[in-house]
Order: C-alpha cells, then sequence, then structure tokens
C-alpha cells in the first residue's frame, strides 16, 4: 500500500462532509489532554518551595516533551489522538496507513504554531483546512498527511492498520 497514489484517501477526502467541524473538535479535546500532560509533567516539582529556574526549566521542557510526544507518537504510530479517536477520524498518508513518527513530527511542529489555543485558538489551521482541495492544514501540506473519517477510508477498502485498537 505504501507506494500507491494517495486517489483513494483523496476520494475518501471529498466524502467526509463536516470533517472542519471534527477536526475543529478534536482539536480542543486534544488540547484538554495537552493541558493535563502540562499539569502532570509539572506535579515533581509542585512542593519544592522555592521553585528553583533550574527546576522551573526541567518542569517547562518536560512539559514540551510531553506534549509533543503525545501528537508524535498517537498519530505517528496509530493515526489518532484521543481527540480523532473521540471524533471518528484519522491521520494517514496518501496510501491510507497511519503516517510514522517523522511525517507526524512535522505536523506537530507546524501544529504548534497554526493550531495553537493562545494564538487565535487554531483559526488559521482552520481558515487552511476550508481553503485546501483536500481539506489540509499547513502540517498535512508539508507532511502529504490526510485527516479523514474513519468510516470513508474504510468504504474505500483501506482499513487502518491499528483498525480495532482504539475502536
Amino acid at each position: 500500500m505504501a507506494g500507491e497514489s494517495g486517489a483513494g484517501v483523496r476520494a475518501a477526502r471529498s466524502l467526509d462532509g463536516g470533517i472542519l467541524f471534527r477536526r475543529w473538535l478534536g482539536c480542543w479535546i486534544d488540547f484538554v489532554v495537552a493541558g493535563v500532560l502540562v499539569v502532570l509533567s509539572g506535579l515533581p516539582f509542585v512542593g519544592a518551595a522555592p521553585v528553583s529556574d533550574g527546576a522551573a526549566v526541567a518542569g517547562l521542557g518536560l512539559a514540551v516533551v510531553a506534549v509533543i510526544g503525545y501528537y508524535t507518537i498517537t498519530e505517528g504510530l496509530f493515526g489518532r489522538t484521543l481527540g480523532k479517536l473521540a471524533t471518528g477520524t484519522i491521520v494517514v498518508n496518501a496510501a491510507g496507513e497511519p503516517p510514522g513518527i517523522w511525517r507526524a513530527l512535522l505536523r506537530t511542529l507546524l501544529r504548534l504554531v497554526e493550531v495553537n489555543p493562545f494564538l487565535l485558538g487554531g483559526i488559521p489551521a482552520g481558515i487552511v483546512v476550508a481553503l485546501t482541495a483536500n481539506k489540509q492544514r499547513l502540517g498535512d501540506l508539508a507532511a502529504g498527511t490526510y485527516v479523514v473519517l474513519v468510516k470513508k477510508l474504510e468504504s474505500i477498502g483501506r482499513t487502518p492498520a491499528v483498525a480495532g485498537v482504539f475502536d
């Protein structure tokens, strides 16, 4: 499947009305998960009064690694974060498979700019998704990935490589 054209995935993309809303909802679910990860990564430093500069930097570094790792690992290996699981969406490459770690990392790094809850709450990504033919944000365009409905992917004969793992 890896060498096949992305025509089938693009066909699935054209069938899935409401993907913009699903992506937005999944994004906010993932913001909550990321927030929990940030709080949990700071717990080892709670009660260490006063918090030294080194401990603050370590806590911030741990939080960044936790958030980037959450998106990169879940999307790279499974194609789904908890937000995508809840909304029935999956990120795939042109062959309909989970994108792999490097593509997911690229998506994540661009996500930090375009889907940042502190920078207009994902509006820049939403505008790009609404305006592109295959409903891709900048991270998807750069990584060669697509976000599609799982049921639409299955309807074109592509079963996610991790089917049954999260469902």
